[in-house]
């Protein structure tokens, strides 16, 4: 069995804030556009075997939002090279492969990707079952829920070497392995199992 860990980066309307003529309407199905997926593949060995990431094309919210810019560095000219949605999620599904479970840091990007999903009038029931990776390193220091520990501190806490920026999604779901591999235990195994049953 592979464990898929992804990341996502998304795009979204813009605030009055930034632009007083832009009507701030977040669409009620897609209120979040996934631009970028990431993803990291982990063997049973808990070894990365290989790696995944595309731009997609916006096509709810086609003006780039400047905060989202400004904190990924992705250009327009990115997006403008990226694929459709649904190109983007069926080479995706294909590079999985059949055997896998997937996690997250936290549940936001399961929850747009599924929202995305719906939007395209894909599947989404692939999405159902996954394994929060923050929520275990959040329960493994002690911390309360409410505090959950991002992703940043969680390489600290776990002495995890930071060689590249965060807030792109493949730089955040190498990251996202690491500590992955880093805490993995039987007993986290048998958990993860649990969420695929």
């Amino acid at each position: 069995m592979n464990y898929i860990v992804i990341d996502t980066e998304f795009n979204q309307p813009q605030p009055k804030l930034y632009n007083p003529n832009i009507k701030f309407k977040p669409n009620p199905i897609s209120p979040f556009e996934i631009i970028e997926i990431g993803a990291v593949k982990v063997n049973d060995r808990l070894e990365i075997v290989d790696t995944f990431q595309s731009f997609i094309e916006p096509v709810i919210y086609k003006r780039l939002s400047p905060i989202v810019s400004r904190k990924t560095k992705i250009t327009k000219k990115d997006l403008k090279n990226g694929e459709n949605f649904s190109k983007v999620m069926k080479r995706f599904r294909n590079w999985m492969g059949e055997d896998y479970v997937l996690c997250t840091w936290s549940n936001n990007d399961i929850r747009e990707m599924k929202r995305n999903c719906i939007y395209h009038k894909l599947d989404s029931e692939w999405l159902d079952n996954y394994y929060d990776i923050q929520l275990h390193c959040t329960h493994l220091l002690n911390l309360p829920k409410h505090n959950a520990i991002g992703l940043k501190n969680a390489l600290q806490a776990f002495e995890i070497e930071q060689d590249t920026g965060f807030h792109r999604a493949l730089d955040d779901a190498i990251y996202t392995a690491r500590v992955f591999v880093k805490v993995f235990s039987k007993e986290m195994k048998k958990d993860i199992l649990k969420t695929i049953e």
